[in-house]
């Protein structure tokens, strides 16, 4: 079969990862702050939930307004001040309340970059290929990150591991030329807080399918950012070396890339509820491996589980919400659940965490799992009775 992958799909793919470039890097990027800075593992958790909280409430504010955003203008002001405040964190880190504020703001701009980009996908005409594309360059991306900055942080420090960011921010401003430039729609109604807002839009977000669905995203990705904040750290309390942690955590995001591949391959074949529940089954199982194993080989095998079950499951999550509404808007708030959900899963992990108590997170992580299948269990209920609903009236 072949699997044609275009330039708009590769440039708005190539836009959103560089968005997401601290939820890549995670593990490491907190690792650097811990090792190379005077930060303590909770303050350097709690910096990551301060960037996560900008993008969680910017997405919050776009999600309502969608359909009459130029999303083109926006993203491009917005990499730039993403830019400059990722290069002042390389410099701020020795304060620390004005480097939370700064991560913050850091948070904002890479949420209107995320978002911009989702919605740029949904108004596709195949938003399953780019999501799939779109995840597939991240774990890429990921794996390389999770290698060099672990091996290379004697090297690089703090202002190196920043000064990296913000120049990729800067080369993702040529990427913006495939971002919408017009709005989806003309503007209509009344103006709240000065702010127009969307009222088909509004009438899909507040239905019980599409606020479930989002819920259940924001849960699986405070989860996976729960775990994921602390993995290197565990794999340090093992006594791996820096070059087996590089390593490994470049094979485990490496096995991702098949994982994002499988919904270009199989596409809507099997819906998208069934092949998630089975994502997030492959998750807690690697995360069992975890918590009763111990050494390198366990380290790999519970990694490459969750590596792979992230890759495959975050298309098939975002082309259950594209199909809510194709405008966005589902999307973009469902990035105010998600970043809150990255935001408080690294949180509550550095409140779990005490004297470097790893395997609390773990199991945290499988609660949270539970949950976001419940709450997608009850959106895929919902969606199945209002279509039945619609087809009887």
């Amino acid at each position: 079969m072949r699997i044609r992958i275009t330039r708009e799909l590769l440039a708005l793919s190539c836009l959103g990862t560089v968005a997401l470039f601290q939820l890549l890097s995670l593990p490491a990027l907190i690792g650097v702050l811990v090792d190379r800075s005077p930060l303590t593992e909770q303050q350097a958790g709690f910096a990551a939930s301060a960037n996560f909280l900008g993008g969680a409430i910017i997405a919050l504010a776009l999600a309502f307004q969608m359909g009459y955003l130029r999303l083109r203008q926006l993203a491009v002001w917005a990499l730039v001040i993403t830019a400059l405040a990722d290069a002042l964190s390389a410099f701020t880190v020795h304060n620390y309340p004005l480097f939370l504020l700064v991560r913050f703001v850091a948070g904002l701009g890479s949420g209107v970059v995320y978002v911009a980009t989702l919605a740029a996908f949904s108004r596709s005409a195949d938003p399953e290929r780019g999501y799939g594309v779109f995840v597939t360059l991240q774990f890429i991306f990921s794996g390389l990150v999770l290698y060099v900055l672990p091996v290379y942080s004697a090297q690089l420090g703090v202002a190196g591991m920043f000064t990296i960011i913000a120049t990729l921010d800067v080369f993702a401003l040529l990427c913006c030329h495939y971002v919408p430039a017009e709005a989806a729609a003309e503007k209509q109604g009344k103006a709240y807080f000065g702010m127009q807002l969307d009222q088909n839009s509004l009438a899909k977000l507040f239905g019980l399918s599409a606020m479930a669905a989002m819920l259940g995203f924001g849960i699986y990705e405070a989860a996976m950012a729960a775990q994921f904040s602390y993995i290197e750290r565990l794999a340090v309390s093992w006594g791996l070396s820096s070059q087996q942690i590089g390593s490994a955590l470049l094979i485990q995001s490496l096995v991702g890339i098949p994982g994002a591949f499988t919904i270009i391959i199989i596409g809507r074949r099997f819906a998208y509820l069934g092949p998630l529940l089975v994502g997030i089954a492959v998750s807690i199982v690697g995360l069992l491996i975890l918590i009763h194993g111990r050494g390198f080989t366990a380290f790999i095998a519970g990694g490459c589980l969750l590596g792979f079950s992230w890759a495959y499951c975050l298309p098939f999550i975002q082309s259950l919400l594209a199909s809510l509404d194709r405008s966005g808007s589902v999307l973009a708030a469902a990035s105010f659940f998600t970043t809150l959900g990255s935001s408080a899963g690294p949180w509550l992990a550095a409140l779990l965490l005490g004297d470097s108590q790893y395997l609390r997170v773990l199991w945290l992580a499988i609660g949270l799992f539970v949950l976001a299948v419940l709450c997608f269990l009850v959106s895929d209920r919902s969606k199945k009775v209002t279509s039945s609903h619609q087809a009887l009236t």
